[in-house]
């Protein structure tokens, strides 16, 4: 098993251009209990992290300020043999939009600058902006990787 789990590994530059065209990113954090939190979140990977916005008193920051762990996963494909996916673990940083709203609308841009464009970014922009001093951004710092590609076999 581990010469195919070898054959399907994704090179660090494969994954960065995987990463970085997929559109979603599940997330998983830990609640109060120790069962898992899953959502599914817009994202930029930078080819270091992942950064994505959420409202601040959402249970996914509630989770993350409690334990900074986190796992997150991209993936695509529909049928076995087109089958692609990377799963991050790490921790995140959180940048609060109340303390730093700059930095947080910085970020907030940058993440809708690869979903919204043309003549709709600038309304979107603008609602963002009217919104951050509610929401935060996390910066995912992945410590490890497992990826598979199956178009490979």
């Amino acid at each position: 098993m581990s010469n195919l789990r070898d054959k399907i590994k994704m090179s660090k530059d494969e994954m960065t251009i995987f990463l970085q065209n997929q559109i979603s990113l599940q997330i998983g954090t830990i609640n109060k209990d120790g069962s898992p939190h899953l959502s599914t979140m817009w994202y930029l990977y930078d080819g270091e992290n992942f950064i994505f916005h959420t409202y601040t008193k959402s249970q996914k920051i509630l989770n993350l300020k409690r334990d900074s762990r986190i796992t997150v996963l991209a993936e695509a494909g529909t049928e076995y043999s087109d089958l692609q996916g990377v799963i991050g673990y790490g921790n995140t940083e959180i940048i609060n939009g109340k303390d730093n709203q700059e930095e947080v609308i910085r970020y907030m841009e940058i993440v809708g600058s690869k979903y919204i464009k043309g003549e709709d970014s600038a309304q979107y922009f603008e609602g963002m902006k009217l919104q951050s001093p509610k929401r935060s951004v996390v910066i995912v710092k992945p410590s490890r990787f497992i990826s598979w590609d199956h178009t490979k076999i």
